[in-house]
């Protein structure tokens, strides 16, 4: 027994704790006692989550939290997770998981039927770009069927965009997103499905400034609820505080939508210049730069890739002689070999007609 306050703050649950125990083989958590609580397995290294992680004889009926940070986990089977009905927090951080390709498993999550916190930080491979695996994410969201979620954490995954509009609707209970710590530039997916979302996390992304429809969107959702605790982070994005960033900055002024760090939201860059590091709230200017010529940056540049095609097609040109000159090297000799004696016999001749001229007449 013992305190897992991030769970049960006032609580004492019944832990098994297998933190950096140096574990390799996901085997052993098979033989986790039936009346564990909360599961840590952390810090040991396992590439792949066998069928049954959890055996098949012990229900763990008493199962609610199980943490797999930080294992090197690249697949895990679908069939891997039994057992966990009553799971209510699944914690698969700073791993290198695949699930894409022969490694997708749509299903991945359907026996967790109460599962209410996903925690997916870091989780994914770097080795493919996040445009291919949000994809099949959204297949395990729709196949899995979580319709208790709560609470979903996509952090520090590299993600640029999420094109598919309805990436989360899914999710039907959902009451927290957190996307912070991403390469965003705008919200591109819906939010309207989301009927009880009360918090939107997109601090440290890159978002410069946000349209004015997707103002509109974030007023839709969050603007016009009565509850105080539904609010949105934007913080330590770097906002460029210029002209274009005009209904970004009157929005911030009127929005009934409850901001996180308001005053923490800084200028990165914009015109005056010296607007770069202000605070948003203290900006007094918004004024638009003055217009940069790029045609001859733009010249320059397509006279260096043009250079660079035509010495490509040369080399490739001059390779492709000689293979076929080669290839043909014995019909090439028999024709090359009368011409070569031609001329050395022409040669001879004129070298003769040389040495047969009389020598000049010397006067003394």
């Amino acid at each position: 027994m013992g305190n897992y306050r991030q769970w049960k703050p006032d609580k004492q649950v019944y832990i098994t704790n297998c933190t950096n125990s140096g574990f390799t083989n996901p085997d052993v958590i098979e033989y986790t006692p039936k009346e564990t609580e909360v599961l840590i397995f952390n810090g040991n290294h396992f590439e792949t989550l066998p069928w049954n992680l959890l055996g098949i004889w012990s229900e763990h009926e008493k199962l609610e939290v199980i943490d797999l940070t930080n294992n090197g986990i690249k697949e895990i089977q679908g069939k891997s997770f039994h057992k966990v009905n009553n799971v209510r927090r699944l914690i698969l951080n700073h791993n290198d998981l695949y699930i894409v390709s022969t490694m997708s498993h749509p299903r991945l999550f359907s026996n967790f039927e109460n599962l209410e916190e996903l925690h997916l930080t870091n989780t994914f491979t770097e080795q493919i770009d996040s445009k291919w695996y949000l994809t099949d994410l959204k297949d395990v969201f729709i196949s899995s069927e979580l319709k208790k979620l709560k609470k979903l954490h996509l952090e520090q995954n590299e993600i640029w965009e999420i094109k598919d509009d309805d990436m989360f609707c899914e999710l039907p209970e959902l009451l927290d997103l957190h996307l912070g710590d991403n390469q965003l530039s705008d919200i591109n997916f819906s939010l309207s499905c989301l009927k009880k979302l009360r918090y939107l996390d997109l601090e440290y992304n890159k978002i410069r400034n946000l349209r004015k429809d997707t103002l509109d969107k974030l007023d839709v959702v969050f603007g016009n609820k009565s509850n105080s605790v539904s609010q949105i982070d934007l913080h330590g994005n770097p906002f460029t505080c210029d002209c274009n960033m005009n209904p970004l900055y009157d929005w911030l002024k009127v929005t009934k939508a409850r901001l996180v760090n308001k005053k923490e939201m800084r200028c990165y860059d914009g015109f005056p210049a010296y607007n770069a590091g202000l605070r948003i709230v203290n900006v007094e200017e918004l004024n638009c730069g003055p217009v940069k010529v790029l045609a001859d940056h733009t010249a320059t540049s397509h006279h260096a890739v043009t250079s660079t095609l035509l010495g490509i097609l040369i080399v490739l040109t001059a390779t492709l002689i000689a293979v076929v000159l080669w290839i043909n090297r014995i019909t090439v000799r028999e024709k090359m070999e009368p011409l070569f004696k031609n001329f050395k016999t022409s040669l001879q001749y004129s070298t003769i007609e040389k040495q047969d001229e009389e020598p000049p007449e010397v006067n003394v």
